[in-house]
């Protein structure tokens, strides 16, 4: 029985699957549509007690939208052909392990937010999702510290959600 070299496999490969319809995605993006849709994602409504994190998930959201090359943003949602608004319902702060009874050891961030991504021509609302999201932060004895780590967390949190929309945001483009 004869063998082939694994580079003559290969070449074969590449050279019959572009025929059968597979290609890489950021090719076939830009090849097959001319104009990609505008999206706008205006500051997030926030319902809970935390003062300015409406500006921190849409910050978050737009920067981590602005690097996918499948759709473009505007600032403007009455020029947008999709607008994707968030409101914050709600953050609780809870301690998640303990050093000992009066001290903990890691604080635990929860914020509920609620997304929804509308076609503006329309009014028609595309989805609408509800996420709960909870980050943990060491907890530092220092209030300065304390308060940049829970930050830091947040923002974590907001980007992880910004990910996820992306993903159903491209699933309906």
């Amino acid at each position: 029985m004869r063998t082939f070299p694994r580079w003559a496999v290969l070449g074969l490969l590449l050279m019959v699957l572009p025929g059968c319809g597979y290609r890489p995605v950021a090719l076939g993006l830009e090849a097959t549509t001319k104009e990609r849709p505008t999206l706008a994602i205006p500051l997030f409504d926030n319902r809970s007690t935390e003062i300015g994190l409406e500006s921190v998930f849409a910050n978050s959201f737009i920067e981590i939208f602005s690097r996918c090359k499948a759709i473009r943003l505007t600032s403007l949602p009455e020029k947008a052909d999709l607008v994707l608004e968030g409101k914050i319902q709600s953050v609780a702060y809870s301690s998640a392990a303990f050093f000992n009874v009066n001290r903990p050891l890691v604080r635990r961030v929860t914020i509920r937010v609620e997304v929804q991504l509308t076609r503006r021509s329309t009014g028609k609302v595309i989805w609408k999702d509800s996420a709960i999201l909870q980050e943990d932060h060491v907890a530092d004895l220092t209030y300065q510290q304390g308060e940049a780590l829970k930050d830091m967390s947040i923002r974590r949190g907001a980007a992880t959600l910004a990910h996820k929309m992306l993903d159903k945001v491209l699933l309906v483009i």
